[in-house]
């Protein structure tokens, strides 16, 4: 079963949130697509111009086990199985024409192998308790609006300022 944590985060709140997941482990930041089995690990988040910048891992290179990928043949790329991996997604918040649309980080508590889904994969303490501290961090760092998502400050003033916050925007342009 996962654990996701639902937030809204202007680029300053993300430079923020960054330099704490940073300051806490040794972390790896990567995209969620890979052109080798090799991570690429990024330097500096992606711009909205690079194909895949809203769906990045986090992952913890002192204390987990090297994430897995798999082979994606109809795509030609390499994907992470966050479900077998002890990786944090971190999905960006997308900005999106007066709107901020919803991020959220999420993990896989207990996951299966994928090539084998009989073999189920408990992930270790030191995740758990990872994923708690960075969950901990946004929160104190939020107020809840009305359905409990977390809006950090930069966020909070973009409302302020007349921007809207948005869980989605589907493909016709409406905001949900």
């Amino acid at each position: 079963m996962g654990k996701q944590l639902n937030f809204y985060m202007t680029p300053e709140d993300e430079r923020e949130f960054i330099s704490f997941v940073e300051s806490d482990r040794t972390v790896g930041i990567f995209m969620d697509v890979q052109a080798s089995k090799e991570i690429a690990f990024l330097q500096r988040l992606p711009d909205r111009d690079t194909v895949g910048w809203f769906l990045l891992c986090l992952w913890d290179k002192d204390h987990s086990p090297p994430p897995v990928l798999s082979y994606v043949t109809e795509q030609a790329h390499f994907t992470v199985q966050r479900i077998e991996s002890e990786v944090i997604e971190f999905s960006r918040c997308i900005p999106d024409e007066g709107r901020l649309v919803r991020g959220r980080i999420w993990a896989e508590m207990n996951g299966w192998r994928h090539d084998d889904p009989a073999i189920v994969i408990r992930k270790s303490e030191s995740f758990r308790k990872w994923f708690s501290r960075i969950a901990l961090w946004i929160k104190k760092h939020s107020t809840q609006n009305e359905v409990g998502d977390y809006v950090l400050p930069g966020a909070a003033e973009f409302v302020k300022n007349g921007g809207k916050l948005c869980q989605a925007v589907l493909a016709s342009g409406k905001a949900l």
